[in-house]
């Protein structure tokens, strides 16, 4: 009986155990959510502007490289990623409440920049106005010309009204 209820005890101590809990040797699940999004980050980063400068890059190898990056952030090697990597693919509710972290991070930090305002350039700072000399303001003020910037040749802004005799077709003299 006394042997019955040992075993029990242990299997209710070890029932109740933390199942976050991760041996030695393995990644903690927090270091591993850190890892992860950097290197979500760097898919990312990847996808959307190596990819367009493809013609002189190689994509893989440079993924692979903001990939080592990450690791040496981090302070760990590739192997122990990897061992890490295939513990936490073992254990399904590791897996998902790390992932489950990492979507909630993506979706907090996409709601945060869409609640920031938009960052708008400054006003171009101009000189104060000030009155003309008194001689000055006796000229006519003209408007300014406009030029093409294509050919740099002056713009004209209106023609002259052009008359036609309806009867012939032609113009008058």
């Amino acid at each position: 009986m006394r042997i019955v209820a040992g075993l029990l005890a242990m299997l209710l101590v070890a029932g109740c155990s933390d199942k976050d809990k991760v041996p030695s040797g393995i990644i903690p699940r927090e270091q591993m959510e850190k890892i992860l999004w950097d290197m979500v980050q760097a898919d990312q980063y990847s996808s959307l502007y190596l990819v367009k400068d493809s013609a002189r890059i190689n994509v893989k190898t440079e993924t692979q490289k903001l990939y080592q990056e990450v690791f040496r952030l981090h302070q760990i090697s590739r192997e122990e990623f990897r061992k890490s990597f295939q513990y936490y693919q073992e254990h399904p509710d590791l897996t998902r409440s790390v992932f489950d972290s990492l979507l909630a991070r993506g979706n907090r930090l996409r709601t945060e920049s869409y609640s920031r305002p938009a960052l708008t350039p400054k006003p171009p700072v101009t000189a104060p106005v000030t009155t003309p000399a008194p001689a000055l303001s006796k000229l006519p003020v003209m408007p300014p010309k406009q030029v093409n910037m294509t050919n740099k040749r002056p713009v004209r802004t209106s023609r002259p009204p052009v008359t036609t005799d309806t009867t012939r077709g032609k113009q008058p003299k």
